[in-house]
């Protein structure tokens, strides 16, 4: 398990006011610049976390080395945290009379020992159907059976696997009556308002690639539970004590329900899905790999639990290789927390029409190709067109960034946006001012995007579930 890290500020000011040359003595000149060493010293910490029979460490790290003056030729900032850290000397006294500031935009970089190799890419089925006309699909056995070569759907907006009663039956093979002795659960889609509500079922799954003859291969296999429900509801006003019922549902569906869809994100017990837990997230619980057992703490193939997803492709373990080029921010822990995996959604800063930039959370969402926006800048009504100014997870945009215009044209919704590909299909925005909104208990002028599928046509996106980061590579930088 890894370490937690500890409180840091969000920025340092370090001021030494310097007299002019004229009155500046060697020994003033000497004092200073040893006090300016020790403090930058001090300040600089480095997180280390054992996770996986390995140690990860992270360190943060500027874009680039900026030179102040001969007291202090070169500045590197280094911190735990991806904080802002403002560095500020007077090195001699300015026109306007402020100080010489130096904003250290900040990013982690992850490392990774050079003796973790455990990884595995999983192709997605359609190449071409994700990210701009559908979410990924992967090949895969669930509870013995092969759900066919069309693939099942790939969903980094939920956790777990969700399978219709009518479909665990006549398909895998399932067993009802054995199914209702397993714990009731539920889980809510905040985009669509549906609610499933079924039973936890603990399942062996298969991930599958295809060798050069087409053949199946076997690349990852896991036990989990999977929801497997017997009814769904249309729930606008869900919240999390209406639990496995909908209290006043628009539509509603029980019975032989047929459905398959997978789940492999992380936060989203935040989104309404307080079931949705690491322990039923497939890529977590893995215990093969190629044919290797990678299960138990002494395990010699060692990896390191996370998993990256590109336009074509899911890659399951992290090395020193796949991360290269990926900066890093770290993530909070879920409130009451009892899982080391079980990480808080990433933070970005928005901007809406050139207005002030407000904190929320960002979901990069392969499960559907357009944006929801939550936010109380939100117009309304809504224009025929508005600017959408997102950057991650700080306004210098130290992981990533881009602006998006939801425009409005009849009835038709669409959007552009300032990297190619990325633009989402449409802008569903929601004005969030002086209200209380979201699923579970709601949150007071929530702050929210989901970013759309199309996301992965200007980035790569990387979960680290056991040190708790995610990673963003900008394409066009790599």
């Amino acid at each position: 398990m890894p370490a937690s890290h500890g409180p840091t500020s969000a920025s340092l000011q370090l001021s030494r006011h310097f007299q002019s040359s004229n009155s500046f003595n060697s020994k003033q000149l000497i004092l200073t610049s040893i006090f300016t060493i020790f403090l930058l010293f001090v300040t600089s910490t480095t997180s280390i976390s054992t996770i996986e029979n390995k140690t990860s460490v992270s360190t943060m790290h500027t874009p680039e080395t900026r030179i102040l003056s001969t007291l202090v030729e070169s500045l590197d900032c280094t911190s735990a945290r991806n904080d802002d850290i403002n560095l500020t000397f007077d090195l001699k006294p300015r026109a306007d009379g402020l100080a010489h500031v130096v904003d250290c935009q900040s990013w982690i970089e992850l490392s990774i020992p050079d003796n973790v190799g455990t990884t595995v890419e999983i192709p997605f089925v359609t190449p071409n159907q994700f990210p701009d006309n559908g979410p990924p699909l992967v090949l895969m056995t669930i509870n013995g059976r092969y759900a066919g070569d069309s693939g099942v759907q790939m969903d980094t907006g939920s956790t777990g696997i969700t399978i219709g009663k009518g479909t665990w039956i006549e398909w895998f093979n399932g067993n009802w009556s054995e199914a209702v002795k397993y714990e009731r659960g539920w889980k809510f889609l905040s985009s669509s308002k549906k609610l499933y509500s079924g039973h936890w079922v603990p399942t062996t799954l298969i991930f599958h690639g295809r060798a050069a003859n087409g053949t199946r291969t076997d690349l990852l296999k896991a036990v989990v539970p999977v929801l497997v429900f017997d009814t769904y509801y249309i729930c606008p006003k869900f919240t999390n004590d209406q639990g496995s019922v909908c209290t006043a549902p628009t539509d509603q569906k029980s019975g032989n329900i047929t459905g398959l869809y997978m789940g492999v994100g992380f936060g989203r017990e935040q989104d309404g899905m307080i079931m949705c837990t690491p322990d039923k997230n497939p890529l977590l619980n893995v215990y093969e790999v190629n044919g290797q057992n990678v299960a138990g703490p002494n395990n010699p193939n060692k990896y390191h639990l996370g998993y990256i997803v590109r336009s074509d492709s899911l890659v399951w373990g992290l090395t020193p290789t796949n991360i290269n080029g990926f900066r890093w921010v770290s993530l909070q822990k879920q409130p009451n927390a009892t899982d080391y995996r079980d990480w808080a959604m990433a933070t970005l800063q928005v901007s809406i029409n050139n207005g002030k930039f407000r904190s929320g959370s960002i979901l990069a969402d392969t499960g559907v190709t357009q944006m929801y926006l939550s936010s109380p800048d939100v117009p309304k009504p809504i224009p025929p067109s508005y600017k959408i100014n997102l950057k991650i997870p700080d306004i210098q945009g130290s992981l990533g960034g881009y602006v998006v215009t939801a425009k409005r044209v009849g009835g038709n919704a669409t959007a552009e946006s300032s990297v190619p590909g990325t633009a989402p299909a449409y802008v569903g925005g929601t004005n969030t001012a002086g209200i209380v909104s979201g699923p579970g208990g709601g949150v007071y002028e929530r702050v929210f995007v989901n970013t759309g599928s199309r996301f992965w046509n200007g980035f790569e996106a990387a979960f680290d579930a056991a040190g708790g980061h995610w990673g963003v590579l900008e394409k066009s930088a790599s």
